[in-house]
């Protein structure tokens, strides 16, 4: 007889525990999707850049154009976001451009370059979509990234 009338202080503290635990996994979520909104910007001393510096510097703005483009979320995209990191992120870029000494890789940052400044004169996301289908195809081949995906729009790589 006692287990029943404990039955309802058992169900509700079961609710309360699932309610608390989701709520904490709602907000984590939603801190760190705000937080990945921001451009990714490295701390890259140009003279230092190396190999596994580019991997990563590739590897990381594919995982951000990923998560900021794919799966419907390019037309919520936010350019007034984009813009406040844009300088940063292209003096970046430019420094991983003047690091790099593949010609083919140079000549796929320079066309990531222009994107990026069509995207931010524009506020047109088709140019960010192709940012993305740059670095998802570099993270492939420089990184040999698994993925049953390629867009072909790299120079690095061709002959690969």
């Amino acid at each position: 007889m006692s287990f029943i009338r404990r039955k309802p202080i058992i169900f509700s503290t079961i609710l309360f525990i699932a309610i608390v635990v989701g709520s904490a996994v709602t907000i984590y979520f939603k801190s760190y999707r705000a937080a990945s909104n921001e451009l990714p910007v490295q701390q890259l001393v140009q003279a230092n850049v190396n190999e596994a510096d580019i991997g990563e510097y590739i590897k990381i703005n594919h995982n951000y154009w990923n998560e900021e483009l794919c799966w419907g979320r390019s037309k919520d995209f936010n350019f007034t976001l984009f813009h406040n990191k844009y300088n940063d992120y292209i003096e970046n870029l430019n420094k991983m451009i003047d690091a790099v000494d593949d010609s083919d890789l140079k000549t796929d940052f320079n066309l990531t370059h222009d994107l990026l400044e069509q995207a931010d004169e524009t506020k047109d996301v088709s140019y960010l979509i192709d940012v993305h289908r740059m670095f998802h195809d570099l993270d492939v081949k420089y990184n040999n990234y698994a993925t049953s995906d390629y867009f072909g729009v790299t120079k690095y790589g061709e002959n690969n």
